[in-house]
Formats: structure tokens, C-alpha cells, sequence
């Protein structure tokens, strides 16, 4: 979801704010109360999510290409990151909570965001 907007039977239109005790209700007060703050975390979780796009995708498509229905029919690729074991759960325990710092301030990205393209309700 990327912004909620309420529409009136006179076409008349007004955005929605998070309800009181929601998780985007919250964020949305830090970011008030704390803008310094909300922006780092916004700018955080962009590297982050960058950072993952450039060091486990590879990882991945190494993974997947070395699967014998692909590697059967076409070489496979060698990613040119080959990281430790623990490296890759903080990575992706990092891309997890930096994805719910997006969605909690309705942000989308169609390349950052990639993995929720496609959903729609």
C-alpha cells in the first residue's frame, strides 16, 4: 500500500493519517516529533536495501543456477560475492526489518521494492 485517500461522493478528496496505536501511526509521530531521526532511519534503510540488492541477489541467482533444471540447459552463474554464512542472516534479517520501515512510512520503490510488486489487494 502506498497511500491511502479517501474519496468523496462530490470527487473531493482527502488523505487518510494512520489510526492512533498503529505501528504507522507511531512511525509517523517520530517522524514529527523527530525528523533528524526519521530521516536517518529513512536513508538507512535505503542503503540497507541497496546494499542486500547488490550482495544477495548474486548470491541468489548462484543458488538458483546451479539447480539442475536450470543447470541443465544453460551455465550457471558464479556471483562474485561468496559471504559468510552469518553475514548473509544479518543481511537479510537487516532487508527484513529495513522493508518494514518502508512499508510502516507507505514508501515504494519499484527496484528497491521489488519483492512487492505485482500484490495487489
Amino acid at each position: 500500500m502506498r497511500r491511502i485517500h479517501l474519496i468523496r461522493a462530490d470527487g473531493s478528496q482527502r488523505r487518510l493519517d494512520p489510526a492512533p496505536g498503529t505501528p504507522e501511526h507511531w512511525r509517523a509521530q517520530l517522524s514529527r516529533r523527530h525528523p533528524g531521526v526519521g530521516r536517518a532511519l529513512a536513508a538507512c534503510a535505503v542503503i540497507v536495501l541497496m546494499t542486500n540488492l547488490l550482495l544477495l541477489a548474486p548470491q541468489l541467482l548462484d543458488l538458483v543456477t546451479h539447480q539442475p533444471l536450470w543447470a541443465d540447459r544453460f551455465p550457471p552463474f558464479l556471483s562474485p560475492s561468496d559471504l559468510p554464512a552469518w553475514a548473509n542472516t544479518v543481511l537479510t534479517i537487516t532487508a527484513g526489518l529495513a522493508g518494514i520501515e518502508r512499508a510502516l512510512t507507505f514508501r515504494h520503490h519499484r527496484l528497491l521494492d521489488a519483492e512487492t510488486d505485482g500484490i495487489e489487494s
